[in-house]
Parts: C-alpha cells; sequence; structure tokens
C-alpha cells in the first residue's frame, strides 16, 4: 500500500511542470492563424507541406481566414515532388503586410 502512495505523489509532482509547459505554448500561439501569422511574419514563406509540420493541415483555409481579417499575402504556384515520385502543384504563401 505504501508504495501506491509513493507513485501517486510523484505523478501529482509531475503533473504541475507538464503543465506549465502545455500553458507557456499555449499563451504564445492563441489559435492556428496566430502561430502561422507569426512564423509568416518572421519572413518564412510556406506551402501546404511545410505547414503540416507547423500543426496546420488546411494551410489555404488559414490563409482565407487571415486575408478576411485584413493581412496581405502573394501566393505563387509551385511544384513540389511527392513521396510517390510524382510532382503535385502547390501555393506557395508569402506575408506581404496589412491592409490596416
Amino acid at each position: 500500500m505504501n508504495r501506491s502512495h509513493h507513485k501517486a505523489e510523484k505523478t501529482k509532482d509531475a503533473a504541475p511542470d507538464q503543465e506549465s509547459a502545455s500553458s507557456k505554448n499555449k499563451q504564445r500561439y492563441h489559435t492556428k492563424q496566430d502561430r502561422i501569422l507569426t512564423i509568416m511574419r518572421a519572413g518564412r514563406s510556406l506551402n501546404r507541406f511545410e505547414a503540416e509540420s507547423l500543426g496546420d493541415h488546411c494551410l489555404h483555409s488559414t490563409i482565407a481566414t487571415l486575408r478576411r481579417e485584413g493581412h496581405l499575402f502573394h501566393d505563387t504556384w509551385e511544384r513540389v515532388p511527392t513521396r510517390f515520385r510524382t510532382e503535385v502543384r502547390v501555393k506557395r504563401y508569402r506575408y506581404i503586410g496589412s491592409a490596416t
């Protein structure tokens, strides 16, 4: 009985550290749009496959939302290789400023 009580205490001690790290990430980016906008404002351009690794599974939708909020993007078509040794056309988006 003493051992299980001790294990429970260790679990309780570990949880606040994990919670703090999670809270820090949530404070930095409140939404997917915030995360993508921050990255793109820093000068990075993105296509849908690059955005996937940043947690955005539908970049064109995120860009549409940001455009409705008054952010301006330049987009160009490009071809990228697939894992099937073919190419696919995707848009590359660059942040160019805000309309407001």
